[in-house]
């Protein structure tokens, strides 16, 4: 067993040849924007609580602990749900020299050694950080907020043990409703949108004003003293932080955490065999169902060939086709965020160039995965190379069908800003040229950057290579920076025609960029399809 769980922990946070250096590094630098990312705002809206909100700096401090510990938990339970229930080397694992009840235990261990390392990659740049913006930083502090990343796990830990397996059921139950299970993580993903757009809109208001109106500062108040009772798990652990009460903090956690997991392993332990013993008798995959032949074209069947794909990849169905449902929420809370600012600052003539901005930004985020088309087939890459279809019409339909769900966002997006006024007639028409050219060379893009790296290593459950994923988004980036600077500077500094300018300008690079590509795709792309193997 401890072999086992040696070898699980070597595969998950072990470096060895076999490990696509180029993807652990663009994985390290992304997961490394983000945490600063997510450092700065906690710093920021810390200071500005600290300032405004009168409560303990212990209670300011629970509400990240409670945001932390939620966090942990839906990690747990996530981990618990994978590796017991729902693990995909069941078949693997169950020829090992292990008993069912080795391999549970192990896979235990492992869920709770893996939730210590998270603790501590979230728990002390978190809480350092707001020590530092608190002015609460010392020797004392540090040693809490270490003992605190020690005991953060009990908690989620114990939780997942018990929430795991309603979960697991409620996964079993949808499986076959693909459809439910998007349109839930879309409302889950625009919900946490929503959340954050108010906690950047309420600083930007205090910046703006250098101060907050008496109504905001009650709500935050409450917020806080809710946060901030004996029921909440996290202002448990801040006792241990902050040595207040820290007998009582340390003594309700561990005991409590101890009872609940106890209860918990124990029912986890007998659904565990009888998931475990269905599984393997099962033998076939019952979301998987037979098809006659449809007699559809070769274009249609394979734009309906590859949307199905979309669904059943969970990556491409939450983060791709997820994301593209979500962008006109997003795009709405977005603009309007960055109106505010900007009009305090120059006026509401921002209005153009911030929607030309985060436009931009958000269909780089969707044809992001244009850069997956080819690797996205996998092991069965062989079949396109026997199906009488040319390469480059197979790579046309493929990335049509990635242009066809941009267009969509994009459309709606564009139509509801005209409708709430951020953008006139003539600057929606603007807009919506600037990007499809933009989208059309991103996805094209994509695809020659997949064409000269078609990583086709067996992926598990088909999941799309991350590094050209990476790559596109970056690419796309810049793209949406040079078109949103164009729109936001040119009329301001071009004294006649400067609308004029930034309204041409921005199709003019999006009409060169789709313009390369598409000579680099028609030029090669036969080519290079015919190298690959």
């Amino acid at each position: 067993m401890i072999d086992f769980i040696r070898l699980q922990l070597k595969l998950k946070w072990g470096f060895n040849k076999n490990n696509d250096k180029k993807s652990a590094i663009m994985t390290a630098i992304a997961a490394f924007l983000a945490l600063a990312v997510a450092l700065a705002l906690v710093f920021v809206l810390t200071f500005v609580l600290n300032a405004q909100v009168d409560v303990p700096i212990r209670s300011l401090a629970v509400m990240y602990l409670t945001f932390i510990m939620f966090g942990l938990t839906v990690a747990a339970v996530g981990m618990q749900v994978k590796r017991l229930y729902r693990p995909a080397d069941l078949l693997i694992t169950a020829r090992f020299p292990l008993s069912a009840f080795k391999l549970f235990v192990a896979n235990m261990v492992l869920d709770y050694i893996d939730l210590t390392v998270y603790s501590a990659i979230v728990v002390l740049p978190v809480m350092l950080v707001f020590g530092w913006a608190a002015k609460c930083l010392g020797v004392v502090y540090v040693l809490g907020v270490i003992l605190g990343a020690a005991f953060m796990p009990f908690v989620p830990f114990a939780l997942s043990t018990f929430v795991a397996i309603p979960v697991m059921y409620v996964i079993s139950l949808l499986e076959k409703h693909r459809v439910v299970r998007l349109v839930i993580f879309v409302l889950f993903l625009a919900g946490c949108f929503v959340l954050y757009d108010y906690i950047l809109t309420v600083l930007a208001h205090f910046f703006i004003h250098n101060n907050w109106e008496q109504g905001t500062v009650e709500i935050w108040k409450k917020i806080l003293v809710a946060l901030d009772g004996m029921y909440n798990p996290a202002a448990l652990l801040s006792y241990m932080i902050f040595f207040e009460r820290f007998w009582i903090g340390l003594g309700i956690t561990v005991g409590a955490s101890v009872a609940v997991t106890a209860g918990g392993l124990a029912a986890a332990r007998a659904v565990y065999s009888r998931v475990r013993v269905k599984a393997l008798n099962g033998g076939f995959d019952p979301t998987v169902k037979p098809t006659a032949a449809d007699g559809y074209g070769s274009a249609r069947a394979m734009l309906r060939y590859g949307f199905k794909e979309i669904l059943r990849t969970k990556t491409y169905s939450y983060f791709y086709l997820g994301v593209a449902i979500s962008t006109p929420v997003m795009v709405f809370f977005c603009n309007r965020l960055v109106n505010i600012v900007g009009s305090a600052q120059i006026g509401g003539s921002i209005n153009y160039g911030a929607s030309m901005l985060v436009l931009a930004t958000f269909m780089a985020m969707i044809c992001s995965f244009s850069g997956t088309i080819i690797s996205s087939e996998g092991k069965n890459f062989y079949i396109t190379k026997m199906i009488p279809v040319s390469y480059r019409r197979q790579l046309c339909i493929k990335g049509f069908l990635h242009i066809a769900v941009s267009l969509g966002a994009l459309l709606i997006s564009g139509i509801l800003l005209a409708v709430l006024g951020f953008v006139n007639v003539v600057e929606m028409t603007v807009l919506a040229v600037t990007q499809i050219f933009l989208l059309v060379g991103l996805v094209l893009n994509g695809i020659n950057l997949n064409l000269a790296n078609p990583n086709l290593k067996p992926k598990a459950n088909g999941e799309p290579e991350e590094i050209n994923i990476t790559i596109m988004l970056l690419i796309g980036l810049v793209a949406a920076a040079i078109v949103g600077a164009m729109s936001l500077i040119f009329p301001r500094v071009i004294e006649e025609g400067g609308m004029l300018v930034a309204y041409l300008a921005p199709i003019g690079v999006g009409v060169v960029y789709a313009a390369i590509n598409a000579v680099v795709f028609w030029l090669t792309a036969n080519e290079k399809y015919r190298r690959i193997e």
